[in-house]
């Protein structure tokens, strides 16, 4: 179940390709990171706030499945959705796409738990009942967006 869904909307940066001028692997965890804090933010909340607040989200697991290559200065949209949430943990779901299109290049899933300063697992319900309640029962679809997280153009 989709509890929350936000579309960024991107640009292939030259320094985010390799030598080929195709989109290196490991940005789109990068991109990932840059959906995923924004769909938290569009939320009400921040990770800044989450630490602020001794709450930390460090990554479990990821993964990226590549379907299609994209290229420097290609236009993308990637959908983020919050996909899972326990008061231990959130799941999220990624779709890559060419911008305008329903052609996918890649997805991916993150998942997260919520951890204090002292890197333990908590309960957010029981340690940040505040937080937990601006989280639980969500229904929001944020819309598209253009441009990069923190109001850059990202070099367009």
């Amino acid at each position: 179940m989709v509890l929350a869904r936000w579309t960024l909307r991107l640009r292939v940066r030259y320094g985010e390709t390799d030598r080929m001028g195709r989109a290196y692997y490991a940005r789109y965890f990068d991109w990932f990171t840059d959906g995923r804090t924004e769909l938290i933010r569009r939320l009400g909340l921040s990770y800044r706030r989450l630490e602020d607040e001794g709450v930390f989200l460090p990554v479990l697991e990821a993964t990226c499945r590549y379907l299609r290559p994209v290229d420097y200065d290609d236009e993308l949209e990637l959908d983020v959705e919050l996909v899972r949430l326990t008061p231990t943990r959130m799941d999220f779901a990624y779709r890559l796409r060419a911008a305008g299109s329903a052609q996918v290049v890649a997805e991916g899933e993150t998942r997260h738990a919520f951890i204090d300063t002292r890197g333990r697992p908590i309960n957010l319900r029981k340690a940040r009942p505040k937080i937990w309640a601006q989280l639980e029962g969500l229904q929001l679809e944020v819309p598209v967006e253009a441009g990069r997280p923190g109001g850059g153009d990202g070099g367009r």
